[in-house]
């Protein structure tokens, strides 16, 4: 019986909703602007009664989504930086499931989405010289796995930190290429012995396999 009345509660709330939404248009504000934060709402109050994830996502990504647009629409926010935004409003939707649901998965885009979303950011500004500051990605990117380390460690153990050294490493290379304090002919010969050992990597990595089943099976 209980089951029931919370199954219709759902669409009640949703048809308050939309209520609301077309008693604004009455008064001449454009509901265009509030639907999808409208929506999300809807879908958020629905989780508190069924308890149920999927509703939560869609919840937060529909008013994290219709903010944007409403902000858009109002010009608070430049049209050039909509794009940003919605990456930042995808992972802080996922970061949100995660930190209420503790689900590990969510914390990957969570942390990723607004890396990638602050990056596209600052190289769309026009004081910027893109072809000098574009390893920034890859520092954004070693940011986001370090905040996954420090907040996963336990589950994921390593893996995330030596993720984030790696990519700071690129970044930091790269930027020391792009600046002169490394030739790019070095680059160019690391790139030529490459090309005729990368097998090697393979016997290695081959080794490593080998040695660590034998390990196991002691």
């Amino acid at each position: 019986m209980e089951q029931n009345r919370q199954k219709g509660v759902v669409p009640g709330v949703i048809l308050i909703g939309l209520g609301i939404l077309f008693l604004l248009r009455n008064y001449n504000i454009n509901i265009r602007d509030w639907f999808l934060l409208g929506i999300g709402i809807a879908f958020i109050i629905a989780y508190f009664i069924k308890k149920k994830a999927g509703f939560l996502i869609t919840g937060l990504i529909l008013s994290y989504f219709g903010s944007l647009i409403f902000l858009n629409s109002t010009r608070l926010i430049k049209q050039q930086t909509f794009g940003s935004l919605v990456l930042v409003a995808l992972g802080l939707a996922f970061l949100t499931v995660y930190f209420a649901k503790k689900k590990t998965g969510f914390i990957f885009p969570g942390f990723i989405l607004p890396a990638i979303g602050i990056y596209n950011y600052i190289m769309g500004m026009n004081f910027i010289e893109q072809s000098e500051i574009w390893p920034l990605i890859f520092m954004t990117l070693a940011t986001a796995f370090l905040l996954i380390f420090i907040f996963e460690f336990r589950t994921l153990g390593y893996k995330p930190l030596v993720t984030s050294l790696i990519l700071f490493g690129i970044g930091l290379l790269s930027f020391m290429t792009i600046r002169g304090i490394i030739e790019k002919q070095m680059w160019i010969n690391v790139l030529y012995w490459l090309r005729y050992f990368w097998p090697v990597l393979l016997i290695i990595a081959g080794v490593l396999v080998i040695l660590k089943n034998l390990s196991i099976k002691k």
